[in-house]
């Protein structure tokens, strides 16, 4: 399940001679998203789409909250009306999906998918949770090609009918304000090599938060809980209130 939170980068665009994408501290080559996604676009509109774009980073990097993919979709959206291409939400989700499979998700104008497959395939959701949040980035980033392979080698993965049986629970309790527990297949073999971030889960547990790692680590979140000082001054924290 996707969802969006408060917690965004910041993106200055301007069209220009060539596709020139600045970020403190991510490369800015071919491979980043954001570059890629531009190509991808000029591919399939037909014709060269140059913007110049500045990055400032709020989302961790490596930290599963998609920050990456979210500047991607902001950029391919913002070409679309910088150039009047007139594309649709699902002909930009055609490109995006070229570049990331989550990329499509920030296309969308809702809140809330379920993504099936390898996130492409998209359900939108109307979902809006009410209640505090807590998000916590431990300070170092969980690769995402690295986490799939250890979920692969060990197919931790939950069957198919399971998961879409705890996903209507999910759904169910979340659109009817109830407490819900959220579950992520990743953590089992996350924890494993990363046990720093079990133990920021379960210190969040303790003091009541219901949470759960965030896609592929590292972030964890935790819904309608009390207390986080005694985390403020070892880790990176957001708090907000819905």
């Amino acid at each position: 399940m996707f969802y969006k939170i408060p917690i965004y980068d910041e993106l200055w665009v301007e069209e220009w001679e060539e596709i020139k994408v600045t970020c403190e501290g991510i490369r800015s080559g071919s491979t980043n998203t954001v570059y890629k996604a531009l190509n991808y676009l000029s591919e399939y509109v037909g014709k060269k789409i140059c913007l110049k774009v500045r990055i400032k980073k709020r989302i961790p990097i490596g930290g599963g909250l998609g920050g990456g993919s979210s500047d991607a979709a902001a950029v391919l959206k913002a070409a679309n009306e910088i150039f009047k291409l007139g594309l649709s939400v699902r002909e930009l989700s055609e490109v995006a999906i070229k570049v990331g499979a989550d990329v499509p998700f920030f296309i969308l104008p809702n809140r809330a998918a379920i993504g099936r497959g390898i996130g492409e395939d998209l359900e939108p959701l109307d979902i809006n949770v009410r209640g505090k949040w807590i998000l916590v980035f431990p300070a170092f980033p969980v690769p995402t090609k690295f986490a799939y392979s250890l979920i692969e080698s060990k197919g931790k993965y939950t069957p198919e009918d399971e998961a879409e049986e705890k996903l209507k629970e999910l759904i169910k309790g979340l659109k009817e304000g109830k407490e819900v527990r959220f579950e992520n297949d990743f953590e089992d073999v996350v924890f494993e090599k990363f046990p720093e971030i079990g133990e920021i889960k379960g210190s969040l547990v303790k003091m009541g938060w219901n949470s759960s790692m965030s896609g592929s680590g590292s972030s964890v979140f935790g819904l309608n809980g009390e207390g986080i000082e005694e985390m403020k001054s070892s880790y990176r924290i957001w708090f907000w209130e819905e």
